[in-house]
């Protein structure tokens, strides 16, 4: 009797077991798939945490840009209105630039010729390039070109020849030297070749 229910006892305590153990695998099965997700979904939002600190640099980056951009604009207009020559007044305030340098200079100005690119802008700006002929003793040409680098308007000196009336007798650098020594004065022939720009 003791062992019947003893026996039934072992046959109820593996019983147990077995469902214990069934349990126990379900368990594993079902939840391996849902700690694998899981593990997938933290990967997920980490890597979006990551974009999403990437992308406000990068937005922060481009608004530094856009306000970088409007004060090129501003510093562009500005330098426009300040240094170069509004287009349809180009050639007259050009002229009148150069008869008060050349005035204040103590020159003879003889001409202007003027070679102008009209058909091509860059960065909305149209070069114009000048060759002025010029007369004077040595130190009222070197006075000139210091007016012309500290004028307001815009110049670019891109070359110059410089001739003295001695040139025929052979004295050319004697009287260039000595004139830029003493201040003695002296007939001197400059061709200055110089660009301004014209904005639209």
């Amino acid at each position: 009797m003791i062992y019947r229910r003893q026996r039934k006892q072992y046959i109820f305590a593996g019983f147990l077991a077995v469902i214990a153990l069934v349990n126990v695998l379900f368990f594993f099965i079902l939840n391996r798939p849902a700690r694998t997700e899981y593990e997938s979904l933290e990967k997920s939002i980490k890597q979006l945490r990551l974009q999403a600190g990437a992308n406000k640099r990068n937005v922060t980056s481009l608004e530094k840009a856009k306000t970088d951009l409007d004060r090129f604009d501003k510093d562009k207009r500005s330098l426009e209105m300040m240094h170069l020559v509004h287009r349809p007044m180009g050639y007259s305030h050009i002229v009148s630039t150069l008869d008060g340098l050349v005035a204040r200079a103590g020159l003879k100005k003889t001409r202007v010729n003027f070679n102008t690119d009209m058909k091509t802008a860059h960065a909305g700006l149209n070069s114009v390039s000048m060759t002025v002929p010029l007369e004077g003793n040595y130190s009222n040409i070197v006075s000139f070109i210091r007016e012309v680098e500290n004028s307001e308007t815009f110049f670019l000196i891109t070359a110059i020849s410089l001739e003295s009336s001695a040139r025929q007798s052979g004295q050319v650098s004697n009287v260039m030297a000595n004139n830029s020594n003493s201040g003695v004065a002296g007939s001197v022939g400059l061709s200055l070749a110089m660009e301004t720009y014209f904005y639209q």
